[in-house]
């Protein structure tokens, strides 16, 4: 099985191009960083329609996602530099987004999301969001020194599973934040938390920016929020490609 590392942000993923039998197991195999690949997920790309390819996104405990900012772009990249074209759709689980090349990174479109439902854990106050995958955004004074796993464990058992998030909003332009992902745990980034964030700190009234740089523990992504559509810009860069005997 041919295989390209690829990452967005830190958040890394093995991608395979065609069909593969992925077993919950296999997958665990290929995420282990000590005895397999290491990444956060394997994305598996389905046949294309047209300029629309599916594609399954597979968690590193083995569970399934439904829907992947930063591996959208790291797909999209890569379909990019093998087919040509301005721009790519890709179909997920969790809903259809639209990539693009911007600069020396790829932009992807998400449809809005509903409005967020305000929740409280642990007397923390949040919301509740989703952008095809469920998302709990927790506002507090420092992310970088949260209990982030305690309050993913006490959001999950109140609300349900759901990717879990510790945000501040330090200007209108600018969030931090970090991200204890289902399935993965914490990592170096997210780009559907990160559109969360936003959407978020929007519905406090504490950004009003028409591009917010969300700063991650990997690097800083832009979220451009629009009546109709947000779009979701960063890095997508490769690692290594390699090819497993077995």
């Amino acid at each position: 099985m041919k295989f390209t590392k690829m990452h967005g942000c830190g958040n890394d993923f093995v991608i395979v191009d065609g069909p593969a039998d992925m077993t919950a197991a296999r997958v665990r195999d290929l995420c282990d960083r000590r005895r397999g690949i290491g990444a956060d997920g394997v994305l598996v790309i389905g046949e294309a329609r047209g300029r629309c390819w599916r594609v399954t996104i597979h968690n590193a405990d083995g569970s399934m996602g439904e829907s992947c900012g930063n591996g959208a772009r790291c797909v999209a990249r890569y379909l990019l530099d093998r087919h040509g074209g301005d721009e790519v759709e890709l179909s997920f689980a969790g809903g259809d987004v639209v990539a693009r090349g911007e600069g020396t990174g790829i932009a992807i479109a998400f449809a809005r999301p509903r409005s967020p439902e305000p929740i409280a854990v642990d007397g923390v106050r949040g919301y509740r969001v989703s952008f095809g995958n469920p998302h709990v955004v927790l506002f507090v004074p420092d992310p970088a020194n949260a209990d982030l796993t305690a309050l993913a464990v006490a959001a999950r058992a109140a609300l349900g599973d759901a990717n879990v998030e510790v945000a501040r909003v330090v200007a209108p332009d600018l969030i931090l934040l970090r991200v204890d992902e289902r399935g993965v745990g914490e990592t170096l980034a997210c780009g559907t938390g990160a559109l969360g964030a936003v959407v978020a700190a929007l519905s406090l009234g504490e950004v009003n920016a028409r591009e917010v740089r969300v700063r991650l523990p990997g690097g800083t992504l832009l979220v451009r929020p629009g009546p109709d559509r947000y779009e979701l810009v960063g890095p997508a860069e490769y690692v290594f490609r390699g090819e497993l005997a077995s």
